[in-house]
């Protein structure tokens, strides 16, 4: 079976400096999808950057894949609690697709929701015992080295942002693996 896990990052442009901004889905601008596709025995990671982000694009990627993977992503609500997480909306918004209708879909969010583990992602890691090579980096810092890189040029903090994207991606299996064992 192809499955992939998927995180975004987003520029929001929006003018909400609370706890809406996170459902202002159509004022987040996606300026970074990263995918890892897992098929036996290979394992492919790409990820689409600011102009490059594209419907298509994300499409040609997830071919084939019959799962995707994500922590907060779904656009439609979940069994538990009845909402809505982040990535997918986000992507509706910007990129005209719903894809927990397209594709199969697992939130780990719910499922550690079902295992009394709650909050963020970097939260749940910590819980876990999972270690980040890039602690302490959260999405307003992502927010704020997209800004930085297309302000000055900064290829290094392009390089950061996208290493911290790959973190993200990659640590939903790790998260995934916790929770099989608990």
């Amino acid at each position: 079976m192809k499955l992939a896990y998927l995180d975004i990052e987003t520029d929001y442009v929006g003018k909400h400096t609370d706890e809406r901004l996170f459902r202002d889905y159509g004022n987040h601008r996606i300026t970074v999808i990263g995918v890892r596709v897992m098929e036996q025995p290979a394992d492919e990671f790409v990820q689409l950057v600011g102009t490059a982000v594209s419907k298509d694009g994300l499409l040609h990627i997830l071919a084939g894949v019959q799962t995707i993977v994500t922590y907060n992503g779904r656009s439609i609500p979940d069994r538990i609690k009845q909402k809505v997480g982040f990535d997918f909306p986000v992507i509706a918004a910007q990129l005209g697709i719903v894809l927990d209708r397209e594709f199969q879909h697992k939130d780990l969010v719910p499922e550690c929701w079902e295992r009394g583990l709650y909050g963020g992602q970097k939260k749940v890691e910590e819980t876990l015992g999972l270690k980040r090579t890039l602690p302490g980096k959260d999405g307003k810092w992502a927010t704020e080295a997209w800004r930085e890189y297309r302000r000055t040029g900064a290829k290094e903090r392009l390089e950061e942002l996208l290493l911290y994207n790959r973190e993200d991606v990659f640590m939903l299996r790790e998260i995934e693996k916790g929770l099989q064992k608990r």
